[in-house]
């Protein structure tokens, strides 16, 4: 694939797989009773963690198997999947809260209502659609961040596999006689 064509691959799965993710959320009922929330956040995390490590292997397997990639350029690679999986990320957000699950918002305030612990005015300040955005951002660029730097550090050449030239061994006939 081109310069971008992977990180663009990815970025779109990733994206499908947090709007699926949700979807799911939805199906099982997370989003009316927020009991199990951590629990799948959990595995949501684990999956994604996965997810960008296959990003990194794809783009590793399509430079051939000689290829020397450093840091610097797995680095890049990494920084750009983030940009774009930041560019996506309030499409997803506004999927996932105006599509998938509508009665999100709504639902969470009910639920945190009913704990006691805040106002309901205070809560419709975090929990509605820009509030979500703009968190998806921020998350997208932090987590981009760190998941960039880790596997552009354990999907780099290491220098035991950077092939050195060796020099060609002297033969004794070659060596003059004196």
């Amino acid at each position: 694939m081109n310069n971008i064509g992977i990180q663009l691959k990815w970025a779109a799965i990733i994206t499908a797989f947090a709007c699926l993710w949700a979807a799911m959320e939805k199906a099982l009922g997370y989003h009316d009773d927020f009991s199990n929330i951590i629990v799948t956040a959990f595995f949501y995390y684990i999956i994604l963690t996965f997810l960008w490590a296959f990003a990194f292997i794809d783009k590793k397997k399509s430079l051939g198997k000689d290829a020397v990639w450093e840091f610097k350029n797995a680095l890049k690679y990494g920084l750009l999947l983030t940009a774009l999986l930041t560019i996506l990320s309030p499409i997803s957000q506004y999927i996932i809260y105006e599509s998938i699950s509508p009665d999100y918002f709504n639902n969470v305030i009910k639920h945190q209502l009913e704990s006691g612990n805040h106002t309901k005015e205070d809560l419709e300040l975090i929990h509605n659609i820009n509030f979500s955005i703009r968190q998806g951002v921020m998350n997208s660029l932090s987590l981009g961040v760190i998941y960039s730097a880790l596997y552009a550090w354990v999907f780099k050449t290491k220098k035991s596999q950077i092939n050195k030239p060796v020099a060609a061994p002297v033969s004794k006939t070659n060596k003059k006689k004196k």
